[in-house]
């Protein structure tokens, strides 16, 4: 919005998006390389510090963090500059399975790290990976069991009735 109210006069959008004469693609685009907007230098510094010293697990959570309540500018960036140290222990679980194999990073091992990080995300109250412009994962039926749900459908049905029975008398009937 700073860049619309520092341009003088009747300008055209394409001008507005344009940049050393190179017409970008977003206005979100040109304001950044017109130091308008951030980048994600501190999201990048703070995730390669994080992939030195930390699990992957605790990676993934704060992948998860920063995507949910950072906005990054660019998350597709740090996902492909991330992705394999995001991993490295679901290829650690898949060699121990697969004894003797020479296991490399597969689409399948990003696919479930990406699942992970969108429940992850979805827990904070984020968006799905799509709207982040981040690859969708590729969820089947068994996937779609998470702890949300399995939380909200293994109560203990006698123990409610129960309850209910000890429990309803007493009210009135406006109750």
């Amino acid at each position: 919005m700073r860049w619309v109210v520092f341009t003088l006069g009747s300008t055209p959008f394409e001008a507005l998006r344009t940049v050393n004469g190179q017409i970008c693609a977003t206005f979100r685009e040109a304001c950044q390389l017109h130091g308008l907007l951030e980048d994600d230098q501190q999201w990048d510094a703070t995730m390669s510090e994080a992939a030195a010293a930390q699990s992957p697990v605790r990676l993934r959570n704060l992948f998860a963090l920063i995507l949910a309540v950072c906005g990054p500018s660019n998350p597709k960036q740090l996902w492909e500059s991330y992705k394999e140290s995001l991993i490295e222990d679901i290829l650690r679980n898949a060699g121990r399975q697969n004894p003797g194999m020479n296991l490399d990073y597969t689409p399948d091992m990003f696919n479930e790290a990406l699942i992970i990080i969108e429940n992850k995300v979805l827990e904070m109250g984020g968006k799905e990976l799509e709207k982040l412009k981040l690859p969708t994962p590729q969820r089947n039926s068994g996937d779609r069991l998470n702890s949300a749900m399995l939380r909200e459908t293994s109560y203990n049905v006698k123990e409610l009735d129960a309850y209910i029975t000890a429990n309803e008398p007493p009210l009135v009937p406006d109750q």
